[in-house]
């Protein structure tokens, strides 16, 4: 039996999330330190515990690839498919996002591209997923995933205008 592919999210994913949280983090004290008002104080803080719960959940996900079957494991739910058992199998692109929707009767599990190296995870999917449940067009989306890059944009872009405002605060910066 050969060694289970375990996934993570993307570490630039992470990365983003964890840079702008410290970005977050020390406008936070900034703003502590100057005494702002409550507001703009709140407003940063309620960002900073987003971020928190956002990269907490992100960094805990992971996908479980054996021989027989499929985990995915997340805050609050871990579920798995055994191959066998699968009834049908459904996969869509859109723009840069691949999802693949595996079924057992009425039950799923969604999986995309948002995982570390999706290339191999897809790869494993379609060496372990029955064979009649897998199209051409499938074969071919999941022979080559595309990159999901998007939402980390978005990530840097919300560091690039904390770091602005946190520079902002400075006396003599305009």
């Amino acid at each position: 039996m050969s060694k289970p592919g375990t996934f993570t999210m993307r570490p630039a994913l992470l990365l983003a999330l964890g840079a702008l949280l410290l970005a977050q983090m020390a406008l936070l004290l900034v703003f502590l330190r100057q005494s702002r008002d409550t507001a703009h104080v709140l407003f940063v803080a309620g960002a900073a515990v987003a971020l928190v719960a956002a990269l907490g959940y992100q960094s805990a996900r992971r996908i479980v690839i054996d021989q027989t079957g499929i985990t995915v494991r997340r805050p609050g739910l871990r579920r798995r498919m055994r191959f066998a058992d699968l009834t049908s199998m459904e996969a869509v692109r859109i723009r840069g996002r691949l999802f693949v929707t595996l079924w057992v009767d009425e039950s799923f599990l969604l999986v995309t591209n948002g995982y570390g190296n999706a290339a191999e995870l897809f790869g494993l999917l379609l060496r372990r997923v029955p064979a009649h449940l897998l199209t051409d067009e499938m074969k071919t989306l999941l022979a080559e995933p595309p990159r999901a890059d998007g939402n980390i944009i978005i990530y840097w872009l919300a560091l690039f205008f904390s770091l602005l405002m946190l520079w902002r605060q400075f006396p003599g910066v305009a």
